[in-house]
């Protein structure tokens, strides 16, 4: 199934900038839960992976942002009972805010 999802949190801590130099329409990116995050137990993380000079060219994963909460506590419910997301990508972006729009498209198996 494929499901699509919003990135919230995009315009705090620097994300912006990070979005409107590394995040492209189409890339791949990581969905990773935070369990123990302090704000909400279903958290779901969003990352990309780039390379970057000062790390000689080395892929690093950046954080852009956070999987909206809704649909993160949805998705958290789901993994817990034992589905699986296949993969994600950037689905499209509206980068002319100050918290830049990014949209992603979700893969699963449930």
């Amino acid at each position: 199934m494929e499901y699509s999802v919003i990135v919230a949190g995009t315009g705090f801590e620097g994300r912006q900038g990070r979005i409107r130099l590394a995040v492209k329409e189409g890339m791949e990116v990581k969905l990773v839960p935070e369990p123990n995050n302090p704000h909400d137990e279903n958290a779901i993380a969003v990352y990309v992976t780039v390379r970057r000079w000062f790390t000689l060219f080395l892929t690093t994963d950046v954080h852009i942002g956070y999987i909206k909460k809704e649909r993160a506590k949805f998705f958290t419910k789901k993994l817990r009972e034992g589905g699986k997301i296949l993969g994600a990508y950037v689905k499209s972006m509206y980068l002319e805010l100050d918290h830049p729009r990014v949209s992603l498209i979700v893969e699963t198996d449930w």
